[in-house]
């Protein structure tokens, strides 16, 4: 009988700890952001969170950048366009491992989580 309770009580815990596992392992991941240039020219992007500026530079029309950042916080993109409109979005929070999104069309730059459509 102490025998086997011992065996149930082994397996719920073997049991909870793979779960904790499987819901805890994003978090030591790091953000991963990807930069979608969607327009029809050239775009010259910065990535700013907390005290750090990133100049991820120039994007090619219809490509994209990926940066993995080891951190969270809200992040801020400014788009230069060449025609000389410059366009930055609010804040966007990020945490470890989420990817987002940033998005620039013609008109703007949308900012979303990977899994927001």
């Amino acid at each position: 009988m102490t025998g086997r309770i011992f065996n149930v009580l082994t397996a719920a815990s073997l049991i909870f700890f793979v779960a904790l596992v499987i819901l805890a392992a994003p978090s030591f991941f790091d953000a991963e952001i990807e930069v979608v240039n969607n327009t029809s020219e050239v775009v010259s992007v910065v990535a700013k969170w907390r005290s750090i500026e990133k100049h991820i530079g120039k994007i090619e029309s219809k490509s994209s950048y990926p940066l993995n950042i080891d951190d969270e916080g809200a992040i801020v993109f400014r788009v230069l366009f060449i025609t000389g409109n410059v366009v930055e979005t609010e804040p966007f929070y990020f945490t470890s491992g989420i990817k987002v999104i940033a998005e620039i069309t013609d008109e703007r730059v949308e900012v979303r989580y990977s899994h927001e459509t």
